[in-house]
């Protein structure tokens, strides 16, 4: 877990190509300090200023570090940027940006007062602080655990520390660091994101929305999602979800054809021994061997060679028999529990609440909307994330109010409950009115942060010298 200074290549992309504040603060000053220490010499001096934001710099050796990062996690996913000057162009412009954005909020913060806090603000920070010592160490902890577990002479407290300070070097850039410096380290960082935080929701504290605004963007989503769906019907499921799940844009119109149950899942717990997949690749060649056979003879109009077909089949049912006692002790647990909670439902036990407490874990069990609304499920359409055919061929048996006996897919042992049928059509705006509120405030917040950013960069705090950075386009 490479925590705050890991990039992922996801938002290595993102930086890259989405469009964000202009760094331009007029005509950019030549610097003070040259990049290069000769003419006639390649080597950077990493200590030349690349920006000025107030009291704090940002040096080239910064800007460096970052780029190279980013360059090299190009290079590890297949994109060679040295045949692409524009794009390393844009790419530092980028790297450039975002050090100076940060370092300017975290000044403004201090200049305008934000790291003084209260007595409230600071038992706040205090518990954020411990909150992430705790979870470093938990995080790791339990790495130690599962390494003790098929290695006894690993001692878990050592382990720990040793995972928690290869964590501390390659976010520190120092292989001496020690856990109280790591730990220093990160309270500050964790203080910095606070005070930005205090800035931010004290300069956004007006920002708010209008009934035009939100039916204008519920006229624009009925719209939009009216062809969109009447195109790809098959999306709604994904797209619904991910509203109920995590609050992204809500759906304003439901396409023909979704219903909704409950699920009690009973998981299979372990996998499958690699002899069990072994015995059916050998079982597959058996049956074409003894299917060439038969047709050899067929063609013939002879009984073919008997005695090999005998082998075969012989040989065939050998490993379906082991295969068979495989399966049974893979499964048995998932099934006797799935069999005692239909006979829980037998005796009048409410399915939802079994949904809550009983079923394994899966993709919904974290999200309490889906043991009562039910999760959508549609024969006419090929979703992402969805149900198997299995599932699908036994919810084509019920009629709504009922539920089936317990089945098995490859995944493990379901009992379904036909609870509805999704109402298709454009939704009610007060069915969704929270959901935009939401999404649509936070889309005003941001371009109104960028906006206040922008006006930063542009007050005179910060100076930017392009030419020192721009040396690294010539490597």
């Amino acid at each position: 877990m490479k925590k705050y200074l890991a990039l992922s290549l996801a938002a290595l992309l993102l930086l890259c190509f989405a469009a964000g504040c202009s760094l331009t603060t007029g005509d950019p000053e030549a610097s003070p300090t040259p990049a290069v220490t000769d003419e006639s010499d390649s080597t950077y001096d990493l200590t030349a200023v690349v920006a000025e934001i107030g009291d704090e710099k940002i040096t080239l050796g910064e800007v460096k570090e970052t780029f190279d990062s980013y360059i090299s996690y190009f290079t590890n996913y297949g994109y060679d940027l040295s045949s692409d000057p524009e794009m390393r162009a844009m790419l530092l412009d980028d790297v450039v940006n975002s050090l100076v954005e940060a370092k300017l909020i975290s000044v403004k913060a201090n200049e305008l007062g934000y790291a003084e806090f209260d007595e409230e603000e600071q038992a706040e920070l205090q518990e954020r602080i411990e909150s992430e010592l705790e979870e470093l160490d938990a995080y790791y902890r339990a790495q130690a655990e599962s390494e003790a577990e098929s290695d006894p002479n690993i001692d878990v407290d050592e382990r720990t520390m040793e995972l928690i300070l290869e964590e501390a070097a390659y976010n520190m850039g120092d292989e001496d660091a020690t856990y109280d410096e790591y730990a220093a380290f990160l309270t500050e960082t964790v203080t910095d994101t606070y005070i930005q935080e205090l800035l931010q929701n004290d300069q956004l504290k007006d920002v708010a929305l209008t009934e035009e605004q939100i039916q204008a963007e519920y006229d624009s989503l009925v719209e939009e999602q009216m062809t969109y769906y009447a195109e790809t019907p098959e999306a709604y499921k994904y797209d619904e979800e991910a509203f109920e799940k995590s609050g992204t844009a809500p759906v304003a119109y439901a396409p023909e054809g979704y219903s909704r149950i409950l699920h009690i899942f009973c998981a299979f717990e372990d996998a499958l021994p690699s002899e069990y997949e072994a015995n059916e690749a050998d079982m597959a060649l058996i049956e074409d061997e003894y299917g060439a056979l038969a047709f050899a003879a067929a063609l013939d109009g002879t009984a073919g060679d008997a005695g090999k077909m005998q082998e075969l089949v012989a040989q065939y049912k050998e490993l379906q028999s082991a295969n068979e006692e495989m399966y049974e002790t893979y499964s048995s647990a998932a099934r006797e529990k799935a069999n005692e909670l239909y006979a829980e439902l037998a005796g009048g036990a409410d399915f939802a609440t079994l949904v809550k407490e009983q079923s394994s874990p899966d993709a919904y069990s974290d999200y309490s909307i889906f043991a009562e609304k039910g999760i959508l499920i549609a024969l006419d359409y090929a979703c992402d994330d969805d149900w198997s055919d299995v599932v699908k061929e036994q919810f084509s048996k019920l009629s709504m109010g009922t539920y089936s006996e317990p089945f098995a897919d490859e995944d493990g042992y379901h009992i379904i409950y036909y609870l509805a049928d999704e109402p298709a059509g454009i939704v009610e705006l007060s069915s969704i009115e929270e959901g935009i509120r939401g999404y649509l405030l936070e889309e005003i917040r941001t371009t109104e942060w960028e906006a206040i950013i922008d006006a930063w960069m542009n007050d005179g705090t910060v100076t930017l010298h392009e030419d020192v950075y721009n040396v690294l386009l010539d490597a």
